[in-house]
């Protein structure tokens, strides 16, 4: 395995771990929310104000989280363009190297997440702003 190679690798599980780490801080960031929400909604004196503000904390998390979700597909993009611009063949596997590259599937920078990153920032917006704005049944 060449030096080059090695590195390309080395920089992709660094981009997991920090992935994961960041992964952790999110999901604490979203139970945050959601106990903040839930704090809100048991409050009786809970005015406008500060339903409103538990809205835009909530919203900021999602947004976040939004943003992280999106920079997660980075380590994965990064080692196929440099797979890519390497040389699948100069790889000491090429064969693993192309299914790598079919399975990213591309080099193109995301703008989004993942559908199913997607979908769950959803749910946990409704999760939030339900809370905050739902009727309560007592």
């Amino acid at each position: 395995m060449s030096e080059t190679e090695q590195l390309i690798w080395n920089f992709f599980q660094m981009g997991y771990l920090i992935n994961a780490m960041s992964f952790i801080g999110t999901i604490i960031a979203i139970w945050l929310a959601l106990r903040i929400a839930n704090m809100t909604r048991e409050n009786s004196e809970s005015n406008i104000v500060s339903k409103l503000l538990s809205t835009a904390f909530g919203l900021c998390v999602v947004a976040g989280s939004w943003q992280q979700f999106t920079l997660a597909t980075a380590p994965w993009l990064n080692a196929a363009d440099a797979i890519t611009t390497f040389g699948v063949d100069n790889m000491s596997n090429p064969e693993r190297s192309q299914a790598f590259l079919d399975y990213v599937g591309s080099t193109d920078l995301a703008s989004m997440p993942t559908p199913l990153g997607i979908a769950f920032l959803v749910v946990i917006l409704l999760m939030i702003l339900g809370l905050i704005w739902g009727p309560k049944n007592n």
